[in-house]
Formats: structure tokens, sequence, C-alpha cells
């Protein structure tokens, strides 16, 4: 018996899948294979008059004001943001903030990147703009926000794996809350992308070069793989990465990017795995243009990055 359910068989192949015999009944989580980053999430208080230059970057961004009033700027619009008021950045949006009234001004601010397409899809879906205090978007993820600032304050060792993990834990319920956003404030109706078949199409892109980084090398160039999913799907190049872009926020080339840097980034968690293997793996002909290519998104060498 597992769990009240009859499970005669339950045994795994080579490849980790599940094989049932005799099942009466299971139920099966989702497999996650994902990657996550948080950078530079602080809580700060400033004297006005305070200002922040107009900058963009590749992450996703909340900002949320804990005391005083702050003017954030998102591309065009300006948003007046007062105690509680979130105002949440999509990767590549300029953005900028003031503050001007001579009083102080206290704001919690995140940046973080996340590869789970269904994620990023509902990340990019939500209107860009302000959730004030009271909306529904503010008390659905209110309470992780204010544990993250909770964690941010607490006097503990900020390399202890415990406060990680915490932290960790408040994130994944954020994203979870956001993720969960109901309808009225996605842009569905005003972006054609996001509805029926673009989102599906979206979708089964996403799928296909996922499958292609997952399955190995196929001796093909990034952009003939890109051009090869279209075509198997019936589509203009062109065509799916204008749907793929409005889905999910990056081109399919940029996505399969990350999709490839996320797998060396699991496949280098295995110290049986040579650097030179992984490479091979993900269809680099010599291990010296992966670690290039690895330095050059990450900063570090496959080798730094596994101490």
């Amino acid at each position: 018996m597992i769990a009240g359910r009859r499970v005669e068989t339950l045994m795994e192949d080579l490849d980790g899948r599940m094989r049932l015999h005799g099942t009466k009944e299971v139920h099966v989580l989702p497999d996650v294979r994902t990657t996550f980053q948080l950078f530079a999430a602080h809580l700060r208080r400033v004297d006005a008059p305070w200002s922040y230059p107009p900058h963009a970057h590749a992450m996703f961004e909340l900002n949320v004001v804990t005391e005083g009033v702050q003017r954030f700027a998102i591309e065009s619009k300006t948003l007046e943001q007062r105690p509680g008021d979130i105002a949440i950045v999509r990767p590549g949006e300029r953005h900028a903030a003031t503050a001007d009234d001579g009083k102080t001004m206290a704001y919690f601010c995140l940046h973080f990147q996340a590869d789970d397409p269904l994620l990023r899809r509902s990340l990019h879906a939500l209107d860009r703009g302000l959730y004030p205090q009271g909306s529904e978007v503010e008390r659905r993820i209110g309470p992780a926000i204010s544990r993250l600032i909770e964690l941010a304050t607490a006097d503990a060792d900020a390399e202890s794996a415990a406060l990680r993990m915490r932290t960790l834990s408040a994130v994944y319920a954020l994203l979870a809350a956001l993720a969960e956003e109901p309808q009225p404030h996605r842009r569905s109706a005003d972006k054609p992308a996001q509805a029926g078949g673009a989102a599906r199409l979206a979708e089964a892109i996403a799928g296909r070069i996922e499958r292609s980084v997952a399955e190995g090398p196929h001796g093909e160039a990034e952009d003939d793989a890109i051009l090869r999913i279209a075509r198997s799907l019936g589509y203009s190049p062109s065509h799916c990465a204008r749907v793929f872009r409005e889905a999910y926020g990056m081109s399919p080339r940029a996505y399969r990017s990350a999709v490839t840097l996320r797998e060396a980034k699991l496949l280098l968690l295995d110290p049986f795995l040579t650097v030179e293997a992984i490479a091979a793996k993900l269809g680099y002909d010599d291990p010296a243009t992966f670690s290039k290519q690895f330095r050059r998104w990450t900063g570090m060498s496959p080798r730094e990055y596994r101490t």
C-alpha cells in the first residue's frame, strides 16, 4: 500500500520514467525541471530628493513601497506608489524611480529570472502597471512579500543554508500566487496572441524547443533548429517568432539559449559527467566553444560554476 492506494509494482526504467504494473489508481505530480535565480533583493530607505536613473535589464522586477511616496516610471507611464502598492517590471522594460516630496521613502525590490515556460507566460500576461494596496493582486501576493521583507531584515547569517531555503520558499510562494492571478488582470483581452490558437502555437514551439535540447545534438545550428521547428508546425519563422515573443517575452532563439543554459547548469550538478561529455550532450563539437558560451551567459566557466 502506498498512501492508501494499491500499487502492485512500482519501478523506474533507465530514463527515470515510472513503469506501473497492476495499478488501480495513481496520482502523479508534474515533472519539474527548472532553474531559478534571485538577484539583489533588498529593503532600502532614502531621504527625498532621491532618484534612480532609467535603466533596463533581462530580469523581472517587483517593487513595493513600504513608507512614503515613490514615482515609478515604466516605459512612458509614471505610477505613484504609496505603502503597499506593487509595481511589476518585465524583462527589457525601461524603468526609473524618484522620491521628491522632501520626506523619507522606503521600498522593497527584488529581481528574478525563471525559465519555466508556463510561469513566464503567466508573468508576461499580467497588466503592466500598478497593483495598489487592497487590490486582488496585492492581497494575493502580499503575504509572500511581507515574508520576504521579514527575511531581509532578520538578524541572520545571509550565507546560512536555512535562510536561503526560507527565502526560496517565500519566493516560490510569491511566484505561485502571481501565476494563479485571475483572468480580469490579464492582457488576453487586448492581445490576440495570448488567446486561442496563438497561445497553443507558442506552447507547441516551447515544447519542441525543450525536446530538441533534451534529446541531444542534431548536428544543426541554432537558427536551423528554430527554422525546422517552425516548418514542422506549418508556420513561417517570422510568424512563430512574433507569437512566441508575445507569449514569452523573448524570441524562440533566446528561449532555446535559455533552455540550453538551464540544461547545462543541471548537468554540471552531476559530478560524474565531465565538461567534455556535457558539451557533447548539448551539441557542441568543441568543449572550448561550450565553455566560452557558458562564460558569456553566466560570467564564469563551467568548472568555476561547479565549485
